[in-house]
């Protein structure tokens, strides 16, 4: 099989900003959920890195994350990218401060190009699937002067994601009549059923000229500032940093263009945004999912988790259990994706040292 290139100015943003609370206690400050390892094997971050050579080289591969993460990602993303290919931002401002900054920064050190922007901590298996989506997404953004997202066809009626409404074919995608974010479980249904609504995965594909037009049209302070953000001096940094308004790309640029287009994903994808998600990523449905030193007898559907100590779970069902050596969590599967209140409890009661 021929293997896809890439047009020659295409690079990727990876923003790797969330904690991944709802992951307690194998995520924590100085070990963030894109650190995570799903498999067992590589982190999150390494696989979404590995997943897009040879369709975009390393060298046009670039990770946004907080300076409090920095030292955790300088460490693990050695080998992998250029150590200057990581962006820095002071904090955490949302999706549409971290790909206005990020886009202006790498416009600033190579020039006009084609930017995917993508997730850290998104689990996907089908690489070579995902590079042929992704090629697509390059063409039609560089085509068409539009912002493309790539839709995930949805396997189920899901109420935690948002939801793409797609219309006209326009060359390998659709045109994006509108956004849907988190139906209730009855329109979800109707939605899923229809075939005309995609999961919106956050994955965005665009020139640097079409960023530029579209946070000037509907941003404009935004647009302005990230350009001089991208050559301001990391001492500097922060204060004007800390002066933007923490917003979402989806609410700031994709809901107001009216040049959004969609390609349909051809691989598999997982949010995995809890322990619950990770169970079903990894073939939960047909069972259980165990990792590290753990052991599960007469238990069904649960996913057990231990770092060093032996963990036997006996003659339970449908629970997370996860050893780190410091803490333990037992919860019902149904739960896990609450667990974020777990840590908002340390911080109450001023446990730190397990955050």
């Amino acid at each position: 099989m021929a293997r896809r290139s890439a047009p020659a100015r295409a690079s990727v943003l990876i923003v790797a900003g969330g904690r991944g609370t709802r992951f307690w206690p194998a995520s924590r400050e100085a070990n963030p959920k894109p650190l995570f390892s799903i498999d067992g094997k590589g982190s999150l971050l390494a696989d979404t890195i590995a997943r897009h050579p040879p369709l975009v080289p390393r060298e046009r591969i670039f990770v946004l994350a907080a300076a409090a993460h920095e030292a955790p990602f300088r460490r693990a993303l050695r080998g992998l990218i250029p150590a200057r290919n990581l962006i820095v931002e002071p904090m955490a401002r949302g999706t549409a401060v971290a790909i206005a900054y990020g886009a202006a920064t790498i416009k600033r050190r190579l020039g006009d190009g084609v930017i995917a922007s993508v997730a850290a901590d998104h689990y996907i298996v089908t690489g070579e699937q995902y590079r042929r989506t992704l090629a697509d997404a390059i063409g039609l953004a560089a085509a068409s002067e539009s912002i493309v997202a790539i839709g995930i066809p949805p396997t189920r009626p899901e109420t935690g994601y948002g939801y793409q409404k797609i219309g006209a074919k326009v060359g390998a995608g659709f045109r994006i009549e509108k956004f849907v974010e988190k139906p209730p479980l009855a329109i979800a249904r109707r939605m899923v059923h229809s075939g005309r609504y995609l999961w919106n995965a956050s994955m965005f594909v665009a020139s640097t000229q079409t960023l530029a037009r579209e946070f000037g049209a509907h941003s404009p302070a935004l647009a302005v500032a990230a350009e001089k953000l991208a050559r301001t001096p990391r001492t500097k940094l922060a204060r004007a940093y800390g002066r933007l308004r923490y917003d979402s790309f989806d609410r700031v640029i994709m809901e107001k263009s009216a040049r959004v287009l969609s390609v349909r994903a051809r691989f598999s994808w997982h949010d995995v945004g809890s322990w619950d998600g990770l169970w079903e990523a990894v073939g939960g449905a047909d069972g259980n999912v165990i990792r590290g030193h753990a052991i599960a007898l007469d238990s069904e559907r649960v996913l057990a988790h231990s770092d060093s100590r032996l963990m036997v779970l006996y003659g339970v069902r449908d629970l997370i259990v996860v050893d780190t050596g410091d803490a333990i969590l037992v919860a019902h599967r149904e739960r896990s994706p609450q667990v974020g209140r777990v840590v908002e409890e340390l911080k109450r009661r001023g446990l730190r040292r397990y955050l």
